[in-house]
């Protein structure tokens, strides 16, 4: 089966990946496996995938207002290069505070036109989706908070806290990430559970004490990839769909548990439960 392409954007500060995971609406079915190499957007000066992550980091600017009240989260932003390189379609799939979102956003926008997604050696449209992190170093920061910060939902989880969570002292999710894909690597065994040939965009919940649990698989409206479609034809990047089964979700829900404690999300002058988005990078990226 093959799908139309997102790629991920794993955003930290001072920590940038670039993940490719395959998502959404089905274009067609084929009992084979076709050579379905895909080459990334870039920069028009080059630099692959490290040149563009850079590229919207050093755009994203940390609002005045958030530094103000110490607010720290994640935003995330997904975006169409076009066959031409346009970069259109930018908006909030997952939204932290206004200032913040509209940062990200205006970061996206001040793109230039960009070499294409390469495809079968022609330029195809690719949805590029982004978890921002605004994170400021160390826990001196909750001194700066001056107003309540409210949860995101019924099971008190916050997407805007005083202090995001820290793992083994160090900004940024790159290495959680990395710990987490090894310990699912280590445990899967005989198990049957899979490894992925694509990177995986996950959620995964801090809780007040530090531990990691509920892990989800992150996921996208079709809607999105069917308007790509209705728009750029066959010229949309395309790669074979890799489910995700549950008893491979429930590993990594253990791999999860398995690892040290974080440092928990503060919000109000307390530790609070917030959910992260990570990339889990496949072998070889």
């Amino acid at each position: 089966m093959t799908t139309t392409i997102a790629l991920f954007l794993g955003v930290g500060l001072g920590t940038i990946t670039f993940a490719p995971a395959a998502l959404a609406q089905t274009v067609s079915a084929t009992p084979e496996r076709p050579n379905i190499s895909f080459r990334t957007p870039e920069m028009p000066e080059g630099g692959g995938q490290p040149g563009l992550v850079r590229a919207i980091q050093l755009r994203v600017k940390y609002p005045m207002q958030a530094l103000r009240y110490g607010i720290q989260g994640q935003s995330e932003v997904s975006f169409v290069v076009a066959p031409d390189g346009r970069v259109g379609r930018v908006k909030i799939t997952r939204s932290l505070e206004a200032q913040t979102d509209s940062a990200v956003v205006r970061a996206v926008r001040q793109l230039p036109q960009l070499s294409p997604g390469v495809q079968f050696g022609k330029p195809v449209a690719c949805v590029l989706t982004a978890p921002i992190t605004f994170q400021l170093d160390g826990l001196s920061k909750l001194a700066r908070s001056k107003r309540p910060v409210p949860a995101a939902d019924s099971l008190r989880l916050y997407t805007a806290v005083e202090q995001m969570p820290i793992y083994q002292g160090i900004l940024g999710y790159r290495g959680l990430a990395n710990d987490l894909n090894a310990e699912y690597l280590r445990l899967r065994g005989e198990s049957g559970c899979f490894v992925p040939k694509t990177n995986l965009g996950i959620l995964v919940t801090v809780g007040p004490g530090g531990t990691l649990y509920d892990v989800q698989r992150v996921t996208h409206d079709p809607k999105d990839y069917e308007a790509l479609r209705a728009e750029y034809g066959d010229a949309v990047a395309i790669q074979e769909e890799e489910e995700l089964p549950p008893a491979c979700l429930e590993l990594l829900g253990r791999a999860a548990r398995n690892l040290p404690r974080v440092a928990p999300a503060y919000a109000n002058g307390k530790r609070v439960a917030m959910r992260l988005q990570l990339t889990l990078l496949a072998p070889g990226n």
